[in-house]
């Protein structure tokens, strides 16, 4: 049994997505095809355009037989977690035998000779890194000088691209684990991965999203996203695209009632961070404002993203931690297909899984189990991120709302 893995963010599901879906199944002719994908906000710590449902059906639509939600403490985190926790998700699904992602370079090779090397995290490579972040430059450039002076320019080179970065980390993932699971990569066609430009039917998520904003119609999107995906936006009555703007009061309030010592244990927050959001919250007029009261030349604008999402979420270092050392995660079933049904029936009876298959939190897990202290965070980041975006939480509640069935 061949059993095809991915993980993506969907954020929509576009042509590029597509085109990787098709390339990875004429690669590998697989019997079933699994996703990872990110709830409610992305990797880069931003609200998702659309919601996980919608977006998970967007998905089953398009030909994926499983859709998993990568738990929000994983999903809105750096390269290093996010991909932690998708392949260890995949890997203790206990099925998944090849992991198919796309990247910039497509020689798989390359992007394996630099995992290797950044799994070793040799002293040479810490020492190297905490010189170049003490010249005060954000980590992933600081990591990119520390592997070009160690292994040189050919192999860092990898690092300079998104796509490469989660490449080179999902490998990472594998080498740790000593997993069976065996890795392909698709070159990514056309666009780049933040290029808000478009390229003949192909466009990034980045631009699909740039339109959007400037178009309340999804008919602007057409020629970029398939059939199915637009289907889907079509017939749904929920906000598209919605902005940091619309989750600005909501963290205005919460960082002004919180204790700076509270806020600075927060995940993200280092190095005083917590009193920058402090002194940015009094200040600020509008989020544009507030965000450029925290950021800085040490720290990405996505950093700070996701030090705004943590602060919504109140995603602690502590908590993380027990997650982390507990090994804590699970299989949430967002959407499936017939295929999908057969697979969750295969696993659970040929007892492969090591991590639970979740399809109805209300019956499945209770708040004794282990696993509620990850999943506590993607209810309250989906009722957050319904608060702002449709105005209330009861109706696409975690405790509402039933996996995608999708009937081909």
């Amino acid at each position: 049994m061949r059993v095809l893995g991915i993980i993506a963010e969907y954020n929509p599901f576009h042509n590029g997505h597509l085109y990787h879906l098709q390339e990875s199944k004429r690669m590998l002719n697989p019997d079933y095809t699994v996703c990872v994908m990110s709830g409610d906000f992305t990797q880069r710590g931003e609200p998702a355009m659309a919601d996980k449902w919608l977006r998970a059906s967007m998905a089953a639509a398009n030909g994926i037989d499983l859709v998993l939600e990568l738990p929000f403490a994983f999903a809105s985190n750096n390269a290093e977690f996010f991909a932690a926790g998708a392949v260890d998700l995949l890997d203790r699904l206990g099925c998944v035998t090849h992991l198919s992602f796309g990247s910039e370079s497509g020689d798989l090779a390359l992007l394996r000779e630099t995992a290797a090397f950044l799994t070793c995290e040799t002293e040479e490579l810490k020492a190297g890194i905490k010189a170049f972040s003490d010249q005060g430059i954000s980590f992933p450039k600081a990591r990119y000088e520390s592997v070009k002076r160690c292994i040189g320019e050919t192999r860092a080179e990898v690092l300079k691209n998104s796509n490469n970065i989660l490449a080179v980390e999902y490998l990472k993932q594998l080498n740790i684990r000593n997993s069976s699971i065996e890795p392909i990569t698709v070159t990514r066609y056309g666009t780049g991965y933040h290029d808000k430009e478009t390229f003949e039917e192909i466009a990034s998520a980045t631009a699909v999203r740039h339109i959007l904003g400037q178009s309340a119609d999804i008919d602007a999107v057409s020629k970029f996203i398939p059939k199915p995906s637009l289907d889907v936006l079509q017939s749904s009555k929920l906000p598209v695209n919605p902005g940091f703007r619309l989750f600005y009061q909501l963290l205005i309030y919460r960082i002004l009632t919180t204790e700076a010592s509270v806020l600075g244990s927060v995940l993200s927050a280092t190095e005083g961070l917590e009193n920058k959001l402090k002194k940015a919250a009094v200040q600020s007029k509008d989020p544009e404002s507030f965000l450029s009261g925290v950021l800085s030349k040490r720290y990405t604008a996505t950093r700070i993203q996701r030090l705004l999402t943590h602060t919504l979420v109140h995603l602690d270092k502590h908590s993380f931690e027990k997650i982390i050392s507990g090994q804590i995660n699970y299989a949430r079933v967002l959407a499936f297909s017939k295929k999908g049904a057969t697979l969750i029936k295969k696993i659970k009876k040929e007892e492969r899984n090591t991590i639970p298959i979740l399809t109805n939190i209300n019956r499945e897990l209770d708040k004794d189990a282990r696993e509620w202290q990850l999943l506590k965070f993607d209810i309250l980041a989906s009722d957050i991120y319904h608060l702002a975006v449709c105005g209330e939480t009861y109706s696409r509640s975690d405790y509402v709302m039933k996996p995608y069935h999708h009937l081909p």
